[in-house]
Order: structure tokens, then sequence, then C-alpha cells
């Protein structure tokens, strides 16, 4: 990616280099939250994003998940507890 982002004329460098600044931040990201985050939350993370289809899964949307994750701490992370 870095060779074609640096050999692209005009342009098409700067589409390519933005879409390798995404690529390295999803990476940044993975590596924090496989170090400091729940591992469950790490993996459907890794799962949805650094795929072999790029995150985007078998029907081309972004953000699905194989089947096989423990997404419970996923769902408790995400859920908002409102006093009663």
């Amino acid at each position: 990616e870095l060779k074609d982002a640096t050999a692209a004329p005009g342009d098409q460098a700067q589409y390519r280099a933005r879409r390798l600044a995404a690529m390295i931040a999803t990476a940044v990201q993975a590596s924090l939250l496989v170090r400091h985050g729940p591992a469950a939350v790490a993996d459907a993370f890794c799962a949805s994003r650094l795929g072999p289809d790029g995150g985007a899964g078998t029907a081309g949307t972004f953000g699905m998940l194989p089947d096989g994750l423990d997404l419970d701490p996923v769902l408790e992370r995400a859920s908002v507890s409102v006093p009663g």
C-alpha cells in the first residue's frame, strides 16, 4: 500500500494516502484494544475491521461479524443502566 501511495500520479496519490492513513489508524486502534481492552471487545473489533475482506463482511456491509464471537462483554460495555 505504501509503495502504491507514493507511486500514484497527482490526485490519485492523495486518495491512496488517505486510505493508507485510515488503515494505519485502524491497526493502531486494534493494537491498543488487544493490549489494553477486554479480549472479547478486541476480538470483535479485529474481526469486523481486519478480516480478509477488509471487515466488509460477506454481504459487503461494514461491521459484519463472523460466528463464534463472545458478544456479551461487547453489549455490556454498550449498555447504559438507568437508575430506577
